[in-house]
């Protein structure tokens, strides 16, 4: 740990005061010369609001004059909550997103060909009733209004890559955008994505998915991934509720035929034949097979890789929870699209950077993910956030203060237990 203000370098490194300043002009947020600074304002949101500290405006406010040393009226202070606010933090979520998460660690054994694992998945949050119009709740007689938070997530960085906030009707699927990004990676994707042109759309941008298979689903067998000794019955032939409740096989491997409907080009649409491979492992406690459509070959991934690779979809429930548990993403008391949409910005600002900290110490200390856990992470650095917001604000905090807060974090942030393993371990990564 030879840099002695490596912590203060590393959040520098996440969002530079030259990137906040241009990109609060170019948003225009920031017209003139005031005084609330743009940079220490960002902050505050940040490492104030978005870890709970100073979770009302009223809060925020006075964190702002006590960090800073500036007198405000408090008008003064509320009339930067803008839509051109929502825009600025917009930008940075995107920045974060494609410049600072890296992979945490590298694939290796059966998913080494694979660059990264990928995890689409939304979330609801429960609006105020007056935003019913903008965000359209699903359930009405729950709620008049709410919104998805709709992710697309590396498991490898533990953090995201792309964020959209949409109402709770909106369809997932028609707002996943793949393209040549998805190139040798493999999206584990859940049912809300559930769709044959989605899946054709991958494997002709060079990547590879797996998705679980609907309960109504009734594919017809082309052929078979695999022989089995002896007078075992061919499934070739056979649509998948002939044969499934009779069948006692420890795994399933074929390969099935599905229509695909092409999007509407000069007014028609056409449909075409694609051939997947469907996955079935069974549950030896409930008697049925969880099955899986993919287009990964069969001698990459065996039926029990497929079963505990989609496993890691856990991980993007856990980056939720731990959003909502310490970031308070489904916090959002305002009755105002553009501040509701803030702070939903402020929350995943939060989480890159408490990542960006995570990844620097995990290298300067050298230790490995599966000992320093995010979960854990996370509830270490909410600890100290509030000192780590009075040291970024004071230019001359000494650099003693600063070795002494990354040496607490780098005894706090280990997992005593050293037994414990992550979601991949059993396919080798």
């Amino acid at each position: 740990m030879a840099n002695t203000e490596s912590l203060k370098k590393t959040l520098q490194s996440c969002f530079p005061d030259d990137w906040i300043r241009t990109t609060a002009r170019d948003t225009a947020l920031v017209r003139r010369r005031g005084k609330i600074d743009i940079v220490a304002f960002f902050w505050n949101l940040v490492l104030g609001f978005g870890t709970g500290t100073s979770r009302s405006l009223a809060e925020l406010r006075r964190s702002f004059e006590i960090s800073t040393g500036v007198d405000l009226v408090p008008s003064s202070f509320y009339d930067r909550f803008t839509p051109a606010l929502c825009k600025f933090l917009k930008t940075a979520v995107s920045h974060v997103c494609q410049n600072l998460s890296g992979p945490a660690f590298e694939l290796q054994g059966k998913l080494g060909g694979f660059v990264d694992l990928v995890v689409a998945d939304c979330t609801v949050i429960t609006l105020h009733e007056m935003l019913s119009g903008t965000y359209k709740a699903c359930r009405t007689n729950h709620s008049n209004a709410a919104l998805k938070v709709h992710m697309v997530m590396s498991v490898l960085a533990a953090g995201p890559k792309c964020i959209q906030v949409l109402s709770e009707r909106s369809k997932e699927v028609q707002k996943f955008k793949v393209g040549p990004w998805i190139q040798n990676r493999l999206l584990l994707i859940d049912l809300g994505y559930y769709c044959f042109g989605l899946f054709e759309r991958i494997a002709r941008n060079g990547g590879f998915f797996i998705s679980r298979v609907k309960n109504n689903a009734n594919f017809k067998v082309v052929s078979l991934n695999r022989k089995w000794r002896g007078r075992s019955h061919s499934l070739v032939g056979k649509t998948l509720k002939e044969f499934l409740p009779h069948l006692r096989r420890e795994v399933l491997d074929v390969t099935v035929e599905v229509t695909v409907t092409k999007r509407t080009y000069l007014g028609r649409r056409n449909k075409v034949k694609e051939r997947l491979r469907l996955v079935g492992v069974r549950n030896d406690e409930t008697k049925t097979y969880h099955l899986y459509l993919t287009n990964v070959p069969s001698d990459r991934l065996s039926p029990q890789d497929i079963a505990r690779t989609y496993a890691a979809r856990w991980e993007v429930e856990m980056l939720f929870k731990e959003l909502k548990s310490h970031y308070n993403l489904d916090e959002v008391p305002s009755t105002k699209r553009h501040i509701v949409e803030s702070l939903i910005y402020v929350a995943i600002l939060t989480l890159t950077v408490s990542r960006a900290l995570l990844f620097a110490l995990r290298r300067r200390a050298k230790v490995l993910p599966e000992r320093t856990p995010e979960r854990r992470w996370a509830a270490t650095f909410k600890t100290i956030v509030a000192k780590l917001l009075a040291m970024v604000m004071n230019q001359n905090t000494p650099k003693s203060h600063w070795r002494k807060l990354e040496k607490f974090l780098c005894h706090e942030f280990i997992d005593p237990n050293v037994k414990r393993s992550r979601n991949l371990s059993g396919v080798g990564a």
